[in-house]
């Protein structure tokens, strides 16, 4: 149907005002934000060498992230593969990037270089936090599996985050063990040994519970990029055969298959120390970053038996599950411990976060949708021009269904506030007041 653009252009200046909180960033703030001093590696950053990647049709495009090669010479290879991918909503980034920050509207050799002395710089603390503020980003659920030096000083009581910030637990190191080594580096974290399956688990408790008193939020497992999320019901007697066998030999590394069943009981003993911690579990599910990924080892209808087994854990299923729309849809509207999450679709692919938004509207109660989370690293001016781009998808979305008849305007801003600031802030227990709009 033909959207009335009245009304997608009223909802977005509606919709622009709102807070949001990002319910996905693998970021430690100003702390972690490189800057770069050369600006196509300043505008290739993120996801969108990916596209330049797949643009390059096996072409060697490493250039492009080198801050020491000058912008003419990267030039030629930067002019020929961005007008093969400058329509990707990747792209849609950098050009946001390129037009709000630095007022550039063309791109071409001339004007990367004449930003070159004036390339955004959030190093400062300040500055980070008054750009999140004015983007009136209130909070970000984060994950720091790629710092794993920070998540040693957290443990230790070392470093405290950015307070516009709060922690998700990472368990894939925990419970996707292969070695005694991995068990005993999990262990030495928290400065203890584990050489029973049961002082494992207590270590992995522990661990759980100082993170949480420290601030963390929830959980997070991206096992989709490792493995299968069919995860078994294994017996505790399997799991101590394989935790056993690899304390009894250290030079023991076991294949995929071998160790599932450890892997799994492991990830169910997990799923109980959530509930009884009353922590929810964010689940990466659908699309794969990586090139060559099986993207059938992600799909969220995967997860049926885990999200059946544990009733009392809420589950908040990522991305969509993009491209397995119909299953994302199906598991919000016939489970109610799950939760369905938007981060980083509205980039993956805007018209499918488009359709199924307003899909959701008629199939699942809106209370179980979260509408933004960047997933953009350190890169914080990419998160920002993503959430530019998911106000405008769930504008589009509402203005859709209102005018359609299926609710009237007053009601798909409210949904809006609700997809952007309120659930996330209910479901993660953030403590922030409502938005009543």
């Amino acid at each position: 149907m033909a959207v009335n653009l009245s009304t997608r252009q009223k909802l977005r200046e509606q919709i622009e005002t709102l807070p949001v909180i990002d319910c996905h960033e693998h970021t430690c703030g100003a702390y972690g934000y490189h800057k770069y001093t050369e600006p196509i590696t300043t505008l290739t950053r993120g996801y969108i060498m990916t596209d330049f990647e797949a643009a390059a049709c096996g072409e060697d495009v490493s250039i492009l992230q080198d801050d020491d090669v000058s912008t003419e010479k990267k030039w030629p290879t930067f002019e020929k593969l961005w007008k093969r991918l400058e329509h990707t909503a990747y792209a849609q980034m950098t050009k946001r990037i390129l037009a709000d920050e630095y007022g550039v509207r063309e791109i071409t050799l001339q004007a990367l270089q004449g930003i070159a002395d004036r390339l955004l710089d959030f190093t400062d603390p300040d500055v980070y936090a008054a750009y999140l503020d004015k983007h009136l980003i209130k909070c970000r659920l984060v994950d720091l599996i790629m710092f794993n030096d920070l998540r040693k000083e957290i443990l230790a009581g070392r470093y405290t985050l950015p307070p516009y910030d709060r922690l998700m637990i990472s368990l894939p190191e925990c419970h996707d063990v292969s070695s005694f080594d991995d068990i005993r580096g999990v262990a030495s974290q928290s400065g203890r040994e584990a050489t029973s399956l049961e002082e494992y688990l207590d270590v992995c408790r522990q661990r759980f519970e100082k993170l949480k008193s420290f601030g963390a939020a929830g959980f997070k497992d991206q096992s989709a990029y490792r493995r299968s999320i069919d995860f078994a019901n294994p017996s505790r007697k399997e799991a101590e055969q394989l935790f056993n066998c690899m304390r009894e030999d250290e030079s023991c590394s076991m294949d995929r298959p071998q160790r599932k069943p450890l892997n799994d009981y492991l990830f169910h003993c997990f799923m109980q120390m959530a509930a009884e911690m009353d922590m929810p579990v964010q689940i990466h599910t659908g699309y794969l970053n990586n090139s060559r990924e099986d993207v059938r080892q992600a799909n969220a209808a995967l997860l049926t038996p885990v999200l059946r087994e544990h009733q009392d854990v809420r589950f908040d299923l990522f991305h969509g599950n993009w491209p397995y729309a119909g299953e994302w849809l199906y598991l919000a509207k016939n489970f109610p411990n799950v939760s369905l999450d938007c981060c980083w679709l509205h980039i993956i692919d805007p018209r499918y976060a488009r359709r199924v938004l307003a899909d959701a509207i008629m199939t699942v109660p809106h209370n179980k949708i979260h509408g933004f989370g960047g997933d953009d690293f350190d890169n914080i001016e990419y998160a920002v021009a993503h959430l530019s781009i998911a106000r405008d998808n769930i504008a589009a979305a509402l203005a859709e269904v209102v005018d359609d008849g299926w609710m009237d305007f007053d009601q798909a801003v409210q949904v809006a506030a609700d997809w952007l600031f309120n659930n996330p802030n209910e479901f993660f227990k953030l403590g922030f007041e409502p938005v009543s709009v």
